[in-house]
């Protein structure tokens, strides 16, 4: 089967590989589309793996196809069935856990997750180790497979939405397709003031046409000033922040009201320092030939509580599920929010314009 292999930062290449074998307790899923990931492939792309094991294997953990194989002890899956599962990893079949068949505890669980030590979705088909009703969503027919590709990161989206009560001034920075389902998620929740920051006017659009009252494009305007006029100068109650740049981190911090909460629903492509005892335009050595100016920002230290989303919003199934409807409402779609599709002999095409926040909202490979 075709695959597009990662090589490392800035090199993927399409090769033949074996095509998988379900096992006793997993299944072969026939992939559709995959989803290049700003955050996980877009730290790999620019700058390293996570881990050496990810080099010689096929990336992708947005995804969305069928089964067309399963094992003999799967149970309560068929053939046919499309169906999102992740992080997939391979379990030991050896520890206690996996003996009792509980595959997702096992203790061994570093054996490589997907992407690391087994292939990813950037093939034609892709091997869940294990699959069952604790770890994989069935999801509905009526709905495409180029949206349900969008399944994982809508799901984190709508996820970190909950974070916020309906009376919260909510700011939103960051509206990739993670950000933009937030926004669609909050306003669904009943959520009164939502604002949005981007640097896209892609982006800005989209955001408004989902329902946020207010979005800054911050290329163009100052987007704390923006939240302390709009709050009368409290600021967010809650920030949710998934712009990757390391300036995006301190306005969230200049934005957020004293004791407020900011959800982080990204990593970070660079190391960098966040002191707020350094003065802004001050340069330093972070090491050799690396120097980093801190952002003409100053802030004072808050009491602002900064969290991770992942591992904070429960059980993944019910979250995709979640997602997927909201995909049925017809407020994220393929049609209004994947700009770009490559084919899978275009990987790294895909890839490089997925590192531009300018001119995209999703980009997919079809395989």
């Amino acid at each position: 089967m075709k695959a597009a292999i990662y090589y490392g930062p800035g090199v993927i290449k399409v090769e033949d590989i074996p095509k998988p074998d379900p096992g006793p307790w997993g299944a072969v899923v026939r992939i559709r589309y995959v989803g290049v990931c700003e955050i996980m492939d877009g730290a790999a792309w620019q700058r390293r793996g996570f881990n050496a094991i990810e080099i010689g294997k096929a990336r992708g953990h947005e995804w969305s196809g069928e089964i067309v194989e399963l094992g003999p002890n799967v149970k309560g899956f068929e053939v046919g069935d499309r169906i999102y599962q992740n992080a997939v990893f391979k379990p030991c079949f050896q520890c206690e856990y996996c003996k009792l068949g509980d595959f997702w505890k096992c203790v061994n669980w570093r054996n490589g997750l997907i992407q690391r030590g087994i292939h990813g979705a950037m093939a034609e088909y892709l091997w869940i180790p294990f699959l069952t009703p604790e770890t994989a969503a069935k999801l509905p027919e009526d709905v495409d497979f180029k949206t349900l590709a969008m399944v994982e990161p809508v799901g984190l989206g709508t996820g970190a939405a909950k974070k916020a009560e309906p009376d919260d001034v909510t700011l939103v920075m960051g509206l990739d397709i993670v950000g933009l389902a937030c926004v669609a998620k909050l306003k669904e929740l009943g959520v009164k003031r939502v604002i949005g920051v981007d640097v896209s006017v892609l982006r800005v659009k989209a955001a408004k046409e989902l329902g946020a009252d207010i979005v800054v494009n911050s290329l163009k305007d100052d987007p704390v000033k923006a939240v302390m006029d709009v709050t009368k100068g409290k600021g967010a109650d809650v920030t949710i922040l998934g712009d990757k740049r390391p300036i995006a981190l301190l306005q969230a911090i200049a934005s957020t009201t004293t004791a407020g909460v900011i959800w982080l629903t990204t990593y970070y492509y660079h190391p960098f320092v966040l002191d707020p005892s350094v003065k802004a335009g001050t340069s330093f050595w972070i090491g050799p030939g690396v120097s980093y100016e801190v952002p003409p920002i100053n802030f004072d230290p808050k009491l602002v509580t900064i969290h991770t989303a992942w591992g904070t919003l429960g059980p993944r199934v019910p979250r995709w599920l979640e997602a997927a409807e909201l995909m049925r409402s017809g407020k994220i779609t393929a049609e209004k929010h994947v700009t770009h599709i490559f084919p899978l002999e275009k990987a790294k095409e895909a890839f490089d314009k997925a590192m531009d926040p300018h001119d995209t909202i999703k980009v997919l490979i079809e395989i």
